[in-house]
């Protein structure tokens, strides 16, 4: 009885659905008739990108070349025809059977997706958005009707082909030939065809450079399908099979003047949802840094001497919160793994002043001369916590400890806080996880962390406590409308919090050879390693690297540097020198573009006292000690003081 009632409910449903759909696509044609502007258009629209200082560097047209019908190859045509409509030269623009499947499947939801003929999704890239909502879907249906009746199917084909996304933010078919196979479109094989067909779907999931199994299996369908619709023989689909797609994959077309921005093109279209309307994208970028970054990582400066290794660096304005340049990978093409700001990496002891020092200091009211005691210490399961020299310092203060970047007194903060509270903190810079473990106070995160983030969370410490999210743009100009990045910093913590952290972190490469002569520079490393098991398998040494990160900040600019191997083998591990490649990166870039003469003077709450360590204490002296900075109120006794307490 239930079946027959939900079966019953379904077809009144779809019915009401049914009647409702055509009296609207008959109204919308109706009114859509009187529109002119319906028509099919030439390409897909093109924007102009501009840098920092207003000029023009890129634009969509040099990523896009339109291409005729006439020089497009039969297997291209056939293959898009077998996986996405095959009913293209005998529907009018819609498919009822279609509509009907997809109704039936949405039903019960307030979306409407599916049921797109090719017509329909040439309207959806030229004309609309993405919106999965019944509205815009019917305004797809009306459109395509209206077109069906302008333009004969080999016109709505030619167009159809040249407004796709393939990927990587190429369009249409003529780059995406070249962008993939560095042929013409005329030129395209059988097995060509169907990656590029079957690939549309997802780009980015079936990439075959990024997913080439799932990217494989998708081709293989289509195969499947050409071969039911008889556009290829049984022979001919069984030798196609047995070509992957890694031996038919060239990637040939690089747009070479530009391949400096391809990171941060890739960057930017990754963050901006749609590119109809867009006539114009304003952005932070500083062109020299690119190149500089370009010329780094190219290995201008003999730093890598093994091309298998690879790197990333972001670097933040800290004025304004934008992102002025971005290196993903040291692999130049446009679309390849973005290690900047698409991957998850571990933070190593990046994250120790975020998530450990930091809210130590800002809900504990500890202080850079604050004891605390580095010895023998295991996490709550009963798991020993080492060092990384694999020895104990005992007492000593928070300033060596965070200079030293040992991970006892660091798990030891991380718990004196409380997990939740530490991770309340971090999230206000940005940092946050599901999964809350005592390893994440040293970087032992689940998930990790793109570069970015993490370098973004320091521009709070640069800013004396203000935080805003970092981006690459400054203002969108739309067809009718403006986006104009003008979000307000927020205080993520007290200014004397980031003060402090400041003194500290400036400790790091204080009188030594990566110290700024000129500014002043604060920087923390971190450096993940291999497990025991995958050191034994591929016969790593105890003290190799897996990742070498630096987060490294002056008042006006934010860096920050990631090397590491993509895959485990033939000794492919960060030993001693390469570990220091992030620091050389960031000593060229701070030196060629870090403001000079830019310092932090004391700040409102800030005290400074001459200071001695005695009896596992901090005491006010007046010989043998050192000037140290505390919050006010947070100051430690004189010896008097202790005296007449005790």
């Amino acid at each position: 009885m239930k079946s027959f009632s939900k079966i019953l409910y379904i077809t009144i449903t779809l019915s009401i659905f049914i009647l409702l759909l055509i009296g609207s696509i008959v109204g919308i044609i109706t009114f859509n008739n009187y529109n002119a502007s319906i028509t099919l258009k030439q390409g897909y629209n093109q924007f102009k990108i501009y840098d920092n200082n207003n000029n023009i560097v890129a634009s969509d047209s040099i990523y896009y070349e339109y291409e005729s019908i006439n020089n497009i190859s039969d297997n291209i045509i056939n293959a898009f025809i077998a996986i996405e409509d095959k009913n293209f030269y005998n529907h009018n623009g819609i498919s009822v059977k279609r509509i009907l499947k997809a109704l039936y499947n949405n039903t019960f939801n307030n979306t409407f997706h599916g049921a797109s003929t090719i017509t329909q999704q040439y309207v959806k890239n030229a004309h609309l958005s993405n919106e999965q909502t019944i509205e815009r879907k019917l305004n797809e249906m009306s459109i395509a009707l209206i077109l069906e009746r302008k333009y004969t199917k080999v016109q709505i084909m030619e167009a159809y082909l040249n407004t796709i996304l393939f990927g990587s933010n190429i369009y249409g078919i003529k780059m995406a030939s070249k962008f993939y196979f560095n042929k013409q479109p005329k030129d395209i094989n059988i097995n060509e065809a169907a990656y590029l067909a079957g690939m549309i779907k997802a780009p980015n999931r079936y990439d075959a450079y990024k997913n080439p199994t799932l990217a494989n299996d998708r081709k293989n369908k289509v195969l499947f399908e050409m071969k039911e619709l008889k556009f290829i023989t049984n022979n001919e689909y069984e030798s196609y099979l047995k070509i992957s797609i890694d031996d038919i994959l060239s990637k040939g077309f690089v747009n070479k003047p530009s391949m400096y921005l391809n990171s941060y093109l890739d960057y930017l279209y990754s963050i901006v949802d749609n590119t109809i309307d867009i006539k114009e994208i304003y952005t932070y970028l500083d062109i020299n840094i690119q190149k500089e970054l370009y010329n780094i990582v190219n290995d201008n400066y003999e730093l890598f001497n093994d091309d298998k290794l690879n790197c990333a660096i972001v670097v933040i304005d800290n004025e304004t919160y934008g992102v002025k340049a971005v290196m993903g990978n040291r692999n130049q093409n446009r679309g390849v793994i973005n290690y900047a700001t698409n991957v998850k990496l571990q933070p190593a002891s990046t994250i120790k002043p975020i998530l450990d020092y930091a809210p130590a200091i800002e809900y504990l009211s500890l202080t850079p001369a604050t004891i605390i005691d580095d010895s023998p210490y295991t996490y709550k399961n009963g798991t020993p916590i080492k060092n990384y020299d694999n020895n104990y310092l005992g007492k000593i203060t928070l300033r060596e400890a965070l200079k030293d970047s040992r991970n006892i007194p660091a798990v030891k903060l991380f718990n004196m806080v409380g997990a939740k509270k530490a991770f309340e903190f971090s999230k206000r810079v940005g940092i946050s996880s599901e999964i809350i473990n005592e390893a994440d106070s040293i970087g032992g995160a689940t998930y990790g962390y793109t570069l970015l983030d993490i370098a973004n969370a320091y521009t709070a410490f640069a800013n004396l406590g203000y935080y805003k999210k970092a981006s690459p743009i400054s203002k969108i100009n739309y067809q009718n409308s403006t986006y104009i990045n003008n979000s307000k910093k927020t205080l993520v913590m007290k200014p004397t919090t980031a003060f402090l952290i400041n003194t500290i972190l400036h400790d790091i490469f204080k009188n030594t050879s990566y110290d700024l002569k000129n500014t002043y520079l604060m920087a923390k490393t971190g450096q993940t390693n291999y497990d025991a098991e995958t050191r034994k398998k591929y016969n790593i040494p105890n003290n190799a690297t897996k990742d070498s990160l630096l987060i490294a900040y002056t008042k006006d600019l934010t860096i920050g540097v990631w090397i590491g191997y993509e895959k485990i083998e033939n000794k492919q591990y960060i030993d001693l020198k390469r570990k220091h490649i992030p620091r050389n990166i960031m000593q060229i870039l701070m030196n060629k573009f870090a403001k000079d003469n830019n310092y932090y003077p004391i700040i409102n709450g800030i005290t400074m006292k001459y200071i001695t360590i005695h009896d596992d204490t901090a005491f006010l002296a007046t010989k043998s000690g050192y000037y140290e900075y505390f919050e006010e109120g947070t100051e430690p006794l004189t010896y008097l003081d202790n005296n007449i307490k005790s």
